[in-house]
């Protein structure tokens, strides 16, 4: 190979220097590739060439990369809280907490695993480089392979740090919804899903009827699901809407307080599901010994 080709070939850098860098921060330029051989001077965007435009791509994202520092994850503490955990029952913020948990999890351990596969292809390509009688293009091989696999890992990093901090956020979440709710198992869950599920549906049908004034056929669905006739609850809503838009509140405060008051009196007091179990035959009755009947969520003991 000609000296001339050696400067223009990007595996000649990545030979000489991938077993000099830190594995943890290595990374190819973009410069060191688009900007080098038959491609470099082929005219680009701007009135540059190829090899001008990748330096100033180099430059930018150098700049930038400190943002990812903060924008490396799925979701703000805020938008935690106002937009992915605003049910209106405490259980059904603690399952979506739960829910967000194990996908955050999953994502650690794919990333665990492919960390502890990756460390290992890395030894075995850096004792095969070590070979002083190694051919010259299985040692170039084999250095942009290490090359792209030490850069992988580096770029990989910040993604793992993203979901950790979710994972940290989401636990001390977890501590502060123990406030609402706290020493459950999973019949307690049970006894409170037709709660549960009557608020979800009381809040979407309030939507609707803001909105069109009346309440969609797939709300009508669920709340006949629940138990509820949905002719009534809609009047009731209706009026509920009519005295919201006249408020002197910018709050929902006042939606909540008309959320729980009607949950409250259709399943404690007019006991709308257990009327629609009997009727189709079932049990109203969550059945003992099918769940995990541990107390979960406990709230530490204060001496």
């Amino acid at each position: 190979m000609s000296d001339d080709t050696k400067e223009l070939a990007i595996f000649e850098e990545i030979r000489k220097d991938i077993t000099l860098t830190d594995g943890s921060e290595y990374k190819v330029p973009v410069a060191a590739v688009f900007g080098r051989g038959t491609l470099a001077k082929t005219e680009s965007f701007g009135g540059r060439t190829l090899a001008e435009n990748s330096q100033l791509v180099d430059t930018a994202l150098a700049n930038t990369q400190e943002l990812q520092n903060i924008w490396n994850r799925s979701h703000t503490e805020w938008t935690w809280k106002h937009i992915n955990l605003s049910y209106h029952s405490p259980l059904k913020n603690m399952r979506q907490i739960a829910a967000e948990i194990t996908s955050k999890k999953n994502a650690l351990n794919e990333a665990k695993w492919r960390q502890v596969k990756n460390e290992v292809k890395i030894r075995k390509l850096e004792e095969k480089l070590s070979n002083p009688n190694l051919e010259y293009w299985d040692e170039v091989e084999g250095k942009v392979k290490l090359a792209q696999l030490r850069e992988g890992m580096a770029e990989g990093s910040l993604y793992i740090e993203g979901a950790m901090k979710d994972v940290l956020a989401l636990n001390e979440l977890y501590e502060q919804l123990k406030s609402k709710v706290s020493d459950f198992s999973e019949e307690d869950v049970e006894k409170e899903e037709s709660k549960s599920h009557l608020k979800r549906s009381l809040v979407q049908c309030i939507r609707d009827v803001r909105q069109s004034g009346n309440i969609t056929k797939g709300e009508q669905e669920y709340m006949e699901q629940i138990g509820v006739n949905p002719g009534k609850i809609q009047r009731m809503i209706r009026e509920y809407v009519a005295e919201e838009a006249v408020s002197d509140s910018w709050d929902t405060n006042g939606l909540h307080d008309f959320v729980d008051h009607v949950v409250s009196n259709l399943i404690d007091n007019c006991k709308v599901d257990e009327a629609k179990m009997n009727r189709m035959g079932f049990k109203h009755e969550y059945t003992p010994g099918l769940g995990y009947d541990k107390k979960i969520a406990q709230l530490e003991k204060k001496d």
